[in-house]
Parts: structure tokens; sequence; C-alpha cells
């Protein structure tokens, strides 16, 4: 088996040769004092990991050399070391491509760990580079279903981040699907071969969820009748992906800093360390900086978590994609379901593509099973929709002869302002079915009502989208 081998760049002297025995009877090792000797290093011989300090004599430091090789040399990982507490070069490193970083001085055992890792991540690379080469052409993964600018942007930064180790916060409104780039990211990484394990964070009671994340040890609590490995002990090697981490409470987040800060866990009950290697992913709908602003969320555990940072657009945001959506959800359920709903009439399309998405693409989902099941025929209907889209409502159903009275000589505003709201209460509030029967689109009805309340407050008679 070829001996891997390391290029170390280490100013220090004494450093650099300890390290050089560090590693030196299991990898060929190369030992430069700075840039311009490392990239001699590299032309001669090619490193399968390369480990440099960020502070390096010279005009060029070790994010510079970190820099040239995400260019020249792009699958080889590159382990940053750091000051102690120089958190800010830390990230910035990370940002820039690199697999880890470790603080000074030095756990040569978390070193050796983090060397193993990034070794098996070289290793697995050509596995997952089709995946990521894909993504940055602009195609999105399998299961993801979209072509707006603003998804196929989220793709092309998941296939930079994948590679590295950096930590991830998805940020988005509920539905737009953070999980999907969460396994998107997990799948186009070194570490596709090993666990991805999701968490809710909401849904578990804050009593268990330390528990469920750090595993505890018999009697450590009313129930735990025997040891139980928590899910960063499964994920090992692999990924872990925390959802709503907003809903994290302030001690359990102090314990997962220490997992992004030292790379170990210790089960509840248990005052032994144990070492993990997991890559955190991390999403959340909530505000984080006024979370940290109000003190209801650590300001150091939010910098840790937003290394890389990927915005999640709304489906209202992207609505080029709906159609795209809902034809993928109609198969799907289709299938799921035995039932032969082969397309939407035009109408439907309409009423899928004025609404607003509160629920952005699960809401969508939701909506398209449920008219997949109910559906009559062949084709679904503006009828097999809900209501609040302005189906399941036909014009015909509307109540007869009410009248909207409206005195000669009014202005026209005024006598348009009339008929719109008056249209709106015959339906109930709801206003996909008022803006139909009124012939203007659903965004210009919801410009009006705005118009409307601004100048003078007065209710639309319906809760606002």
């Amino acid at each position: 088996m070829a001996r891997t081998r390391i290029l170390i760049v280490e100013d220090e002297r004494n450093a650099r040769e300890a390290l050089g025995e560090v590693f030196g009877g299991r990898h060929d090792v190369d030992l430069t004092a700075d840039v311009d000797e490392a990239l001699a290093a590299l032309e001669a011989n090619t490193p399968d990991l390369v480990l440099t300090d960020v502070v390096l004599p010279g005009d060029r430091d070790g994010l510079d050399l970190l820099r040239q090789l995400r260019t020249t040399h792009p699958d080889t990982p590159v382990i940053v070391m750091t000051a102690y507490g120089s958190v800010e070069k830390a990230v910035r490193a990370m940002r820039d491509g690199a697999h880890d970083f470790l603080e000074k001085p030095l756990d040569l055992a978390r070193l050796r760990q983090l060397v193993a890792s990034a070794l098996e991540s070289r290793a697995q690379a050509p596995a997952t580079a089709e995946v990521r080469a894909g993504m940055a052409r602009g195609e999105v993964p399998e299961g993801f279903v979209g072509s707006a600018p603003s998804v196929l942007e989220i793709f092309r930064k998941v296939s930079k981040v994948a590679p590295t180790n950096a930590t991830v916060l998805i940020l988005g409104e509920s539905g737009t699907g953070k999980e999907l780039v969460a396994e998107a990211i997990h799948r186009a990484s070194p570490r596709a071969a090993k666990p991805f394990v999701k968490v809710n964070c909401a849904a578990l009671p804050e009593g268990l969820l330390e528990s469920e994340l750090f595993g505890h040890v018999k009697g450590s609590f009313t129930g735990a009748v025997s040891d139980r490995p928590g899910r960063f002990e499964a994920a090992d090697g692999g990924t872990i992906f925390l959802d709503e981490v907003g809903e994290v409470p302030a001690h359990t987040q102090v314990k997962l800093l220490r997992v992004l800060q030292a790379r170990e866990i210790e089960r509840v009950g248990d005052n032994r360390s144990r070492p993990v290697d997991v890559r955190m992913v991390a999403a959340t709908n909530a505000d984080l900086e006024a979370a940290v602003r109000k003190g209801s969320f650590r300001e150091d555990f939010y910098f840790r978590l937003k290394v890389i940072t990927l915005d999640m657009p709304a489906l209202r945001a992207r609505r080029g994609d709906i159609q795209a959506l809902a034809e993928h959800f109609r198969a799907m359920y289709g299938e799921r379901h035995a039932r032969d709903v082969r397309a939407f009439s035009p109408e439907a399309l309409e009423l899928l593509r004025e609404y607003e998405w509160p629920g952005n693409v699960r809401e969508l989902e939701n909506m398209v099973e449920a008219a997949v099941v109910l559906s009559e025929g062949d084709t679904i209907q503006p009828e097999d929709l809900p209501q609040e889209v302005g189906g399941g409502h036909r014009d015909e159903d509307l109540p007869e002869g009410d009248t909207i009275r409206i005195a000669a000589g009014t202005p026209l505003p005024e006598a348009e302002k009339t008929i719109i709201l008056d249209t709106l209460r015959r339906t109930d509030g709801n206003k996909t079915a008022a803006a139909r029967i009124l012939g203007i689109g659903l965004r210009t009805l919801y410009r009006k009502l705005e118009l409307y309340e601004n100048e003078d407050g007065e209710a639309s008679g319906a809760d606002s989208p």
C-alpha cells in the first residue's frame, strides 16, 4: 500500500520538527517554513494533505496558501493551525475551503484524529466529485426540484462547501427544503458513505434533548436502565443535522459549542470525554441575530455555527418553480396512492401560481397529495384544491341576490374599494376566490388591501397572508 504524503508548513523550527516526528513514521513528510518553500515542495511532490500554520514569515500567510491550494489542488485537504482563541481566522479559513482547523497549543491526539479523517476524505473524494461537479454546473441533486437562479446558486455554494469540514447554517422559512440541502451537502461530501443523522431539536422535550444528542450512562436519571449512545456517536465519521437549532436551550448550546471546539462529547451522567468525528449542519427559521441580542441564544455558539450560511428562498420568491414542483408531487403521489391523475387543469395551475404559499414547498406537497387523492377524474381541477388557494369554491356557489350599492358621483377609487371589500366579504375572506371573481391578480388584490389599510386602518375582513 502506497504511503501518503503530508506537507507541513510551520515557521517555528522546534514545532516543525516535532510534527515531522509525529507523522514521519506512517507518512512521507515534507517540512517547510513559509509559503515559498511550501509552493516549491508542491511542485516537487503533490501531497495528500497539507498542515499549515496561519502566521508565517514573509508577505503571504497560511490563508494565502490555502486560497492558492483551492485553485491548484482543489482535492487536497488542508488543516489550518491557529493561535488559541483566534476564532475569526479559523472561520475565515473554513470559508476559504479548509478541511478543518486546530487551535494552538496543539492537542496531538485531536490532530492525529483530524489527519486520519482528512486522509480518509481524500481517499473517498473521487466518489463524490461528480456530484459536486454537477452542482457547480447548476444541476440540482436528486430529490430537489427547481431551476430558479436562487436555487441554482444554493447548490453552486453546496458544491464548494461539501468537500470541507466547515459547519453550515441553513436559514429559511419552514418548508423551504432546508433538510434536503443538508442531505445534499452530506451526499456531495467525502463523508457520504458514513451516517447522516437528523435531529429535530424542537420536537424533543428539553429534558431528553441532551440524552438524545450525547447519550447517557446507566442510572444517570430515572428510566436510564442501561448505557445508551447518543446521536453524535451514531453519526461518527458522518454528518449530524440539527434542525430548528434556534430552539436549543442555553445550557445545551454550551455543550454543542464544546463539540464544535474540541470534537468530543460526554454522555449524560458520565465524566469521560469521548472523541467524535462529526460534521455539523444546522438549520433554523428563527432570527438568530435577534435572539443573540435578546440573550436567548449564545453569541459564541452562533458564530461557530455560521461559518458558512445558506439562505433558502421562499417558494413565493421562486414562482417559476411552482408548476414543476406541483407536477413532481402529482406524479409521485399518483404512483404512491395508485391514482391515475395525469395533469392539472390550466385554471388549477393558475391558482397554484398565484397563491402566496406561507408554508412553502411543504404546503404545496401536502396540497397536491390531497388533490390527487380527492380528484374525481384524471385531471386536478380548481374544486379539488382547498379554499385558501381559491379552490373548492365555484363562482355559482356564491350567495345570489347580493347587491353592492354605490352612489352616483362616487370617485372611482372609492367605488373600487367598496367593490373589492364587499366581494372579499362574500367569499368569507378567501382572497384568491375574490381575485378570481373580480378578474384581477391575487398580488394586485394584496396591494389594494395594503393600500386601504395604510389609508385609514380599516380592517380588510380577512387575515393577512
